[in-house]
């Protein structure tokens, strides 16, 4: 297309341990605590970041979009809607589709809904991703042994343990023109080294960053946030540290919210894209939460102790799943 659309984002509305709100998840206080919801006596990880007074999984999307709708002045009823989730909702929400590829759903229908807009195949797109912990999932975490049995988790950081997950409910309105921000950019790529482990260069998420720079025409060292995909896991988190390093330079501020609300698997690349969204509006970086000492192979700029103050007009999220599949999103302001 000649004249490519910008894409705007007109609409945010995001829940997690953290409380509702984007105004909310700028804290740095991690939010994991035992898990009451469910029983979780015969498992070895008992912790999770679980928001509080939490309808069921279908009122709390059905809010979600609603809410967003409402900021962005959309119909619901005559807008497109993407649903990243684990699997279907029990109530009819009219979704033209859900993705279900894991960690990356949520990007993926982000960039699907962004990709539309851009081409003049779609004015106006809600994309949502909603994930409350529930004990199928945390079981099969528990079992794989991919929970932190320290209850922390701990991106990029020296004896870090594992992930914990996270509620997570996000929804998100595209339109064409302008808006609050812009999703000026998108890439996606595959490594296809192992089913769970990522190429240790990290060389499939660089692909999807250089491909969503070159998208939003900017350089690298116009990036002032990545929003990293960070699980708190040995091999993912040093392989993301390769990507990064290979793309910057010199790295920009990094965090790995997931330090603060837990994975939120499908949800993730929606939760984690308002997040950067309410970041860079604000000026004020989330931080990498559960940091106890560096590792030598995760050299990037991460944001400890605090958030960060800093004004920038770029930032950039990311996030990578099972199966080498890896995507980066860029956000200007």
């Amino acid at each position: 297309m000649s004249n490519p659309r910008p894409v705007a984002v007109t609409g945010l509305s995001v829940l997690t341990a953290l409380g509702r709100g984007p105004e909310a998840q700028l804290s740095g206080e991690p939010t994991f605590s035992e898990v009451r919801r469910f029983d979780t006596g015969a498992l070895r990880v008992r912790y999770a970041a679980l928001a509080a007074e939490t309808g069921t999984l279908d009122e709390e999307l059905d809010l979600a979009v609603a809410t967003a709708c409402a900021q962005a002045g959309v119909d619901r009823s005559t807008t497109t809607l993407l649903l990243a989730m684990h699997e279907p909702p029990e109530c009819d929400f009219n979704a033209a589709r859900i993705y279900t590829s894991a960690c990356v759903s949520g990007s993926t229908a982000l960039a699907d809904a962004a990709a539309l807009i851009r081409r003049g195949r779609a004015d106006r797109i809600v994309v949502a991703g909603a994930y409350l912990v529930e004990p199928y999932q945390f079981a099969l975490f528990d079992a794989g042994r991919a929970l932190a049995y320290d209850n922390v988790v701990r991106p990029f950081s020296a004896q870090r343990r594992g992930t914990l997950l996270g509620d997570g409910v996000a929804a998100v309105v595209l339109e064409a023109g302008t808006g609050l921000a812009q999703l000026a950019g998108w890439g996606r790529a595959g490594d296809a080294h192992h089913p769970c482990q990522p190429a240790p260069d990290g060389r499939g998420l660089a692909a999807a960053l250089r491909r969503a720079l070159q998208r939003a025409e900017v350089s690298a060292e116009d990036v002032g946030y990545v929003n990293a995909n960070a699980t708190g896991t040995i091999f993912s988190d040093q392989a993301e540290a390769a990507a990064l390093k290979a793309v910057f330079r010199s790295s920009p501020p990094v965090s790995s919210t997931k330090g603060l609300h837990g994975h939120a698997l499908e949800a993730s690349g929606v939760v984690e894209f308002v997040v950067t969204v309410q970041a860079l509006l604000e000026g004020k970086l989330p931080v990498n939460a559960g940091f106890l000492g560096s590792d030598p192979h995760c050299e990037v700029d991460l944001i400890l102790d605090a958030p960060r103050s800093v004004r920038t007009r770029v930032g950039v999220s990311v996030n990578s799943a099972f199966g080498g599949a890896n995507t980066a999103l860029v956000v200007k302001v």
